[in-house]
């Protein structure tokens, strides 16, 4: 994803998407929030192939309702909107689970999120998602060495020792700290530029 492009904001893409046939649109705002409902229904329990049903259903209904007029932003956010619909995507399929599993014998009853639950894990799947972009972007469109990035990554998000990392990039230690202050700011700017863009109509 480009800097350019993710910083577009959501209450733009709204208006994207209320014109026929841009499939631009809807292509970014898909790519924008289905790995957050993905991200979300993980959080709540569901493995991979259940979540990424869930994600793939709860898109496609935003869509879907979003251009057949149901979403009014006069009464609540759009997060609210998304998250009610991820949560009833979340709850049918456990009840549909649970009926199978009721029929094959098992009569342990599984707990439903609440809506709040769905919520919480979907915050934190933004604030993931925001920095897996953020750091996509920096990767491809900043001037920053790759060695500065490849220190970066082994020591902050990988949590690989300085000396360790200073081993494999061939630098000193105190260069690793130089690298993780450099693109800790890029980093932090960029967070925040897209933090604003995807907050802005949520």
């Amino acid at each position: 994803m480009s800097v350019h492009s993710a910083l577009i904001t959501t209450t733009l893409l709204l208006e994207q998407l209320k014109e026929d046939g841009n499939q631009a649109a809807w292509r970014q705002f898909d790519e924008r929030f289905r790995g957050v409902v993905l991200g979300a229904a993980r959080k709540i329990g569901l493995d991979e192939s259940d979540a990424a049903d869930v994600a793939q259903e709860t898109m496609l209904q935003s869509l879907r309702d979003y251009k057949a007029g149901r979403y009014d932003r006069s009464r609540g956010r759009l997060s609210s909107w998304i998250i009610a619909i991820a949560h009833h995507r979340i709850t049918d399929l456990l009840r549909r689970k649970e009926r199978g599993a009721i029929a094959a014998g098992d009569t342990t009853l599984r707990e439903m999120p609440a809506v709040e639950d769905v919520t919480n894990a979907w915050s934190e799947a933004l604030q993931a998602s925001v920095f897996r972009s953020a750091w996509e972007a920096i990767q491809s469109e900043s001037h920053l060495s790759p060695v500065n990035l490849r220190a970066f990554e082994l020591a902050v998000i990988r949590s690989v020792p300085p000396e360790a990392v200073a081993s494999e990039c061939g630098i000193s230690v105190d260069q690793v700290y130089v690298a993780k202050s450099r693109v800790s700011t890029k980093l932090k700017e960029i967070v925040e530029r897209l933090t604003l863009a995807y907050e802005d109509g949520l």
